[in-house]
């Protein structure tokens, strides 16, 4: 576990609190720049994107000849 956890979800900037950090809600997200940290409703909103690494918009398609 962190000994300085951030302080904010990565995505929506909600505090994360010495509570969350015993808990399982948050997700952490490894990156050659660091650890990120996602909580509970912004990782299960996202989850398709955590779990394929794939955008969760479409890829636009190109135009036909």
């Amino acid at each position: 576990m962190d000994e300085n956890p951030p302080s904010r979800c990565a995505v929506c900037h909600d505090p994360r609190t010495a509570r969350d950090v015993r808990g399982l809600a948050w997700s952490s997200h490894h990156t050659v720049a660091g650890i990120s940290w996602v909580c509970g409703p912004c990782s299960r909103a996202s989850l398709f994107e955590i779990e394929t690494g794939l955008p969760l918009a479409p890829a636009p398609l190109q135009k036909s000849a």
